[in-house]
């Protein structure tokens, strides 16, 4: 799910073309007014330093509100595989796993032109705020998969050199994130008996990578 916010921007796509609208692809590069650390234009935006903490879970813009699915909704029957499952209850909203962040002050009076360049990778893998172990993480991928997000993945790492266009406003400021993509649920673990019982339940909030791109703001 994707949340927005004022004057932010997001948009993907796979190299050099400019984007001013939401798109989905993979890798994403997104656009909106900026300009990078990397402004390239006969008259450049100060550069300004990008050394700060990076947020893992940076809101998406235009996420819906997260939608509770109900528990206990799956149909039972004779056949029950007995092991350990994830049931989701709620969709939550997305986030971004911020990779590279960078900023651009423009000092002109005058709209000037940006680019920003990705020149840090990092990866992101499917997890649950809780420890599980990694043969849990096989079905909650699934569960996910199958569930509310068909292109979620195991793991993810982000590609260095995607770049992205737009304008910066005179005396205004622009910034930049580029990250992976989080599917984020909430749901349990349990594990389901012969009958289809289930037992030995833990909450937990979980997600898993689906994308990649530019955020801007």
């Amino acid at each position: 799910m994707q949340h927005g916010k004022t004057r932010h921007h997001w948009m993907a796509v796979t190299a050099r073309p400019l984007v001013t609208a939401v798109c989905l692809m993979t890798p994403l590069a997104v656009t909106g007014t900026a300009t990078a650390a990397d402004a390239e234009s006969p008259a450049p935006a100060v550069e300004q330093n990008t050394e700060v903490p990076l947020e893992e879970d940076l809101p998406l813009p235009d996420e819906p509100e997260e939608v509770d699915m109900g528990e206990d909704r799956h149909a039972t029957g004779l056949q029950c595989k007995t092991g350990w499952y994830f049931d989701i209850t709620k969709n939550k909203k997305n986030t971004m796993s911020v990779k590279y962040h960078t900023f651009v002050k423009n000092d002109k009076n005058y709209q000037i032109d940006f680019k920003f360049t990705s020149k840090k990778s990092g990866t992101t893998e499917v997890g649950a705020s809780v420890t599980v172990s990694a043969e849990f993480k096989a079905p909650l991928l699934s569960q996910i998969k199958a569930e509310v997000q068909a292109n979620a993945k195991k793991s993810w790492t982000s590609e260095i050199g995607i770049e992205t266009y737009g304008k910066v406003k005179a005396r205004d400021t622009v910034y930049g994130d580029y990250g992976i993509m989080k599917e984020n649920v909430y749901g349990y673990r349990y594990y389901r008996g012969s009958a289809c019982q289930k037992s030995n339940k833990t909450h937990m909030t979980a997600w898993a990578p689906y994308r990649e791109g530019w955020v801007i703001k």
